[in-house]
């Protein structure tokens, strides 16, 4: 009443703010969002404000039944709520759910404590954390060509077929190598005889030679020592990441840990079966991204259209 009949005697809003002990805003506001035709009136701003007040509630999280389903089967699927939240919006071309949604729904949601979704998430932990990186070791290898020397269109991930290697160690000195492609993301993973030289080699050559390949980065450990005759089999230049800089191949360190999520350092790779490890390469070649606009790396790599969907 006291701003309908200031704003009546003809007031700035400064002035009313000021006699009100309000700010200028908070007028400005109140005179926006409940003015009408014949001006602002009290009794119209007050139901205006007893409807808004009325629907002003913390909504149920994921009442979609279909939708529900959806983030869960995704969850279990190893989908990051990022990953969940942008295939969605790309799928149906509008924002579904966002992604802190999802993670409010993990943690806080009855379902989502009583089914322990967090379990499903990167790091499956109860809180989120920081993550930390880690340092590997290195072994003097000859006639190393360093990353500084890798070409524009590898750096900036513009161009298929530059590819970081790596190898994962697991129960009793068993190996698997990782092979990456910077642009798309798409992975390769196989398992080795063991971490030398020769059986890096062996098997980089045969993932990498009917495939696109203009360079590979790895880091400088001895089963790398190979990488000129890597180089001459796939007529591609090698190159390495400076001493103690292992981020500088990130997409593969990024796989890496992807990877673990399936098969940890413990596990004893004899008791899987023919296949498995395909079988994981593939399930992250079809898993959204955020750095690839939430395509997939077979999309993308393989330059897989998107199919549009009309509803969930």
């Amino acid at each position: 009443m006291q701003i309908y009949e200031l704003s009546r005697d003809g007031l700035s809003q400064a002035e009313i703010g000021r006699r009100l002990g309000r700010s200028k805003a908070t007028v400005s506001r109140e005179l926006r969002r409940n003015a009408s035709p014949a001006g602002y009136l009290p009794d119209t701003a007050q139901r205006r404000y007893r409807v808004r007040r009325q629907r002003c509630r913390r909504r149920p999280r994921l009442a979609d039944r279909h939708l529900c389903r959806a983030v869960v089967q995704h969850l279990t699927q190893g989908w990051s709520p990022e990953q969940i939240a942008g295939r969605l919006c790309l799928e149906h071309g509008a924002t579904v759910i966002s992604h802190e949604t999802i993670y409010r729904f993990v943690y806080e949601s009855p379902l989502g404590r009583q089914e322990k979704l967090y379990q499903y998430l990167r790091r499956g932990r109860q809180r989120r954390r920081l993550r930390l990186g880690r340092r590997v070791r290195t072994s003097p290898i000859a006639r190393r060509e360093f990353i500084d020397a890798r070409p524009p269109a590898a750096n900036q991930r513009t161009e298929t077929g530059h590819w970081e290697s790596d190898s994962l160690l697991f129960h009793q000195g068993q190996v698997a190598n990782v092979l990456v492609d910077r642009r798309s993301r798409f992975t390769l993973l196989t398992r080795l005889s063991g971490k030398t030289a020769a059986d890096t080699r062996q098997i980089v050559v045969q993932r990498l030679g009917s495939l696109p390949c203009r360079s590979i980065t790895a880091d400088n450990g001895s089963e790398n020592a190979d990488h000129l005759l890597i180089s001459s089999a796939l007529r591609a230049p090698f190159f390495f990441c400076r001493p103690y800089h292992a981020w500088e191949k990130g997409s593969v360190e990024n796989a890496n840990s992807l990877i673990r999520r399936y098969l940890p350092r413990e596990i004893d790779l004899d008791r899987l079966q023919p296949g498995d490890l395909d079988a994981i390469a593939d399930e992250l070649n079809q898993r959204p991204r955020k750095c690839l606009g939430f395509l997939t790396p077979s999309e993308v790599f393989f330059g897989t259209p998107v199919a549009l969907r009309t509803g969930i």
